[in-house]
């Protein structure tokens, strides 16, 4: 019987900065088992009320001394037995909540598509009504949509360490905004256990993050993580009901779109029996596709396209 695990924020039980290299997993589950995962954001000097402070952030900068290059808290990794290396773990994202009282959103010097502009950096508050469905800036009053910006599995221990800005094959840093409740995501087995970790939760965030962060806050998620054997997948692409996302990562935009088509294709072709023709032409009939992020060295672009379009 699937059992539900609990994985909270400790520093006993995040990474710092950086995936991969000799880390080992803090979790081994079964597949078909779901965790409760808990991610932290921002830091113990965020000018809120103390209370708002959750004692787990306050502790893991206190104590967690190993930081890789980038700056994001992830929690895991979590090892689920029987991947392999070939396999893909699909991770059923069954609920999302904020997880806080507030986000943040930070630009300054050296960030963003105008990185050249900022001569300070700047981080605003965001408040969060009680029951955390919208933030308040300003004049603006926004609605929450919840997600984590990086969901991934750890790649080969011999690339060593990377950091947790960029994405990848691995999945990492893809600031996708479509990776809410109810959405599948599916991540390539690149290690054996699969070694899942999420972080750098986001209240709302726009395609592009253009200025380098969304409503960074701390979030709440329930994943079921499974095992599908043998796939040989290569990249990350999602699902939730009909819609099919693929993604495309490079560090120039032609490429990424590149990328992004060239995976929704594929799947066309495999999963619905098109050939690559049909799939193309479809695609430029049918798919949206959209600027995941801008501002990670990576960039990201993502299609949609919806398959209830093609009736059996």
């Amino acid at each position: 019987m699937a059992e539900l695990h609990l994985l909270n924020p400790s520093p006993e039980t995040v990474v710092w900065g950086y995936i991969g290299g000799a880390q080992r997993h803090v979790l081994e589950i079964n597949a078909g088992d779901s965790v409760l995962l808990r991610s932290v954001s921002g830091t113990p000097r965020d000018p809120v009320p103390a209370e708002w402070i959750p004692d787990s952030l306050r502790e893991i900068h206190k104590k967690v001394t190993d930081h890789g290059p980038g700056v994001h808290i992830l929690t895991g990794p979590i090892a689920v037995r029987g991947a392999a290396v070939g396999d893909t773990l699909a991770v059923e994202i069954e609920q999302i909540r904020v997880d806080s009282a507030y986000g943040f959103n930070y630009m300054g010097p050296m960030s963003g598509i105008f990185y050249n502009e900022m001569e300070e950096a700047e981080t605003a508050i965001i408040t969060f009504d009680d029951d955390r469905r919208v933030g308040r800036l300003g004049r603006a009053t926004i609605p929450l949509r919840p997600f984590f910006g990086i969901m991934g599995v750890n790649p080969p221990e011999d690339w060593g360490r990377i950091t947790s800005v960029t994405p990848g094959r691995y999945g990492g840093n893809m600031d996708n905004k479509q990776l809410t409740e109810g959405t599948t995501l599916y991540l390539p087995v690149l290690r054996d256990g699969g070694l899942f970790y999420a972080g750098d939760g986001h209240g709302a965030q726009g395609d592009g993050e253009i200025d380098v962060t969304a409503i960074e806050t701390s979030l709440e998620g329930r994943f079921r993580l499974d095992v599908m054997k043998g796939t040989g997948q290569r990249w990350p692409y999602a699902r939730r009901g009909t819609m099919l996302i693929s993604m495309g990562f490079d560090d120039d935009f032609a490429c990424a779109l590149q990328g992004s088509a060239n995976q929704m294709i594929g799947l066309l072709e495999d999963q619905f029996g098109l050939s690559r023709r049909e799939a193309y032409r479809l695609c430029s009939i049918c798919a949206d596709f959209h600027i995941t992020q801008a501002v990670n060295g990576i960039k990201g672009v993502h299609g949609m396209l919806d398959t209830s379009i093609l009736i059996e």
